[in-house]
């Protein structure tokens, strides 16, 4: 795979520099297959974005509801029971690699996939169980080369198809960029990269770990919380971490859920240059309406600054809002307005920003 250049983007709240590729071409994909269960190889799972790479043309016409298989792709489409992509070996790896290539690709036609879906006229939820593809490869690999995927018309379908609201706009689908995902050295980085895109617009989801352990493959590795974070989490969050257009943070307090102390939930929040922007834009505000409201110096903004670095900001912006209309009321009964709203956010914010 070529390597893409990097180009720096600026976040203003930590004057970080988030390095995305300067080539960025984005990837629109079902949710059914973002939440596909299968666990491929770091080359299987470049060769599957490539797939999806290369049915763009189509996933565009059918989210316009035309017809995509009026397309050259698809001249044999009445014909044939299958779809053939030629996908360059060069999106996938080196020549010098093309032996693990040409294993990776035997290996992937026997690996079973399960994709959810629902049936569009009946409405009822299945599954579709299958190998997702079947090849022809050349015996040697050079810079030239290329490689033929073939994919059943059903199977196709499910990748190309993204469901539609009562209005006819899309929904249900992953955009995410193709670079970062096919730039990843771990085997594990591009399906959470996908996932948490898929996500990004909510802000974030919350799966409990043993549905996250078997998305991932993993039902029968890393029976402990600790060692799904160590050898997943902690490797594919130093990937994504300001090098991506989104990535999490497994090591805040509140990303796991627990029963006693067993972990038993996962809370994904998804972060982006834009949430960084947009949190120091809450700050600002923030300390705006301190000042202005309620008459805080500098000495007042330090004892709280903690709070503002790490708490819930929109939840402190709506208890400035309480202690705001409090205040009103009770004008005679204040007579340090500045202290008492210190005293009130910490009383209220302290344990969270620990």
């Amino acid at each position: 795979m070529e390597n893409k250049k990097l180009v720096p983007t600026h976040t203003k709240k930590r004057k970080k520099i988030v390095m995305l590729p300067d080539l960025r071409s984005y990837v629109y994909q079902p949710n059914r297959i973002t939440n596909a269960i299968y666990d491929y190889s770091l080359i299987q799972e470049r060769i599957f974005n490539s797939v999806m790479f290369h049915l763009q043309e189509a996933i565009t016409i059918s989210r316009r509801g035309e017809d995509y298989t009026q397309l050259s792709l698809f001249k044999d489409y009445s014909r044939t029971d299958s779809l053939s992509i030629k996908i360059p070996l060069r999106d996938i790896s080196t020549p010098q690699n093309y032996e693990y290539v040409k294993n990776a690709i035997e290996q992937l036609a026997g690996i079973v996939v399960s994709i959810p879906y629902v049936d569009q006229q009946t409405k009822k939820s299945f599954k579709h169980i299958s190998g997702l593809l079947k090849a022809n490869i050349p015996e040697t690999g050079d810079r030239s080369s290329t490689i033929e995927i073939i994919i059943d018309n059903h199977v196709a379908k499910m990748f190309i198809e993204i469901d539609k609201n009562p209005n006819g706009q899309p929904i249900n689908y992953t955009r995410f960029i193709y670079e970062i995902a096919q730039r990843a050295s771990n085997k594990y980085t591009s399906r959470i990269y996908k996932l948490i895109c898929s996500w990004k617009k909510k802000g974030g989801f919350t799966i409990t770990l043993d549905e996250f352990r078997k998305w991932i493959g993993i039902e029968d590795k890393y029976k402990q919380y600790n060692e799904i974070k160590k050898r997943i989490l902690m490797p594919v969050q130093k990937e994504l971490f300001e090098h991506a257009d989104c990535w999490f943070n497994c090591e805040s307090e509140d990303f796991t859920t627990k029963q006693g102390n067993i972990v038993t939930h996962l809370n994904f929040k998804v972060i982006s240059p834009e949430l960084i922007e947009e949190e120091g834009k809450r700050k600002d505000y923030v300390l705006y309406l301190l000042k202005t409201h309620f008459q805080m110096e500098q000495k007042h903004l330090d004892q709280i600054q903690p709070i503002l670095d790490q708490a819930n900001l929109q939840a402190v912006m709506l208890k400035i809002t309480q202690l705001r209309e409090y205040y009103l009321d009770n004008v005679s009964k204040i007579t340090d307005i500045a202290s008492f709203v210190v005293k009130s956010l910490l009383n209220e914010f302290q344990e969270e920003a620990k």
